[in-house]
């Protein structure tokens, strides 16, 4: 089976501001959602905008990711270093003391490249409405699986 140019082309490791970001497996993407269960129901209520309630289904963007991380390492930076520690692979103490805020973006973005996760979350969207109508909703919720 021949590959396609774009995954030629789309090296598995990259070198950006002296860190090596990677192709990750499956585990350690639910290794590192874990840490997002013992957030407090404070922080979803301070990255809400406006008073709505904050909604996850519509952050499987590039651009909402990155409004969520900047939120992020204005709110919460003990916790947004955890994690990024954890699904980027790099030492905390690296994130904290050698990366600027606009490197941490770069990598961040980079990582989402490498590991295709738009592709992931496109595919992810079918599948999350179909069992939105087999737990009981007749209709698409507004907010959810926006992804455009």
């Amino acid at each position: 089976m021949t590959k396609s140019n774009e995954t030629k082309s789309l090296p598995k490791t990259i070198r950006i501001h002296g860190v090596e970001v990677k192709k990750m497996p499956c585990g350690k993407y639910f290794e590192s959602l874990q840490t997002l269960k013992d957030l407090p129901e404070d922080f979803m209520k301070e990255i809400s905008e406006n008073g709505e309630e904050f909604k996850l289904s519509e952050m499987f963007t590039v651009e909402n990711i990155m409004n969520l991380i900047t939120k992020l390492m204005i709110i919460a930076p003990k916790f947004l270093f955890s994690f990024l520690s954890q699904i980027l692979d790099i030492d905390e103490e690296v994130l904290k003391e050698e990366l600027s805020p606009t490197e941490l973006l770069e990598i961040c973005k980079k990582f989402w490249e490498v590991n295709k996760l738009e592709d992931f979350f496109i595919q992810v969207k079918p599948m999350l409405k179909g069992i939105t109508t087999l737990i009981g909703f007749k209709e698409q919720l507004p907010s959810a699986l926006k992804l455009e």
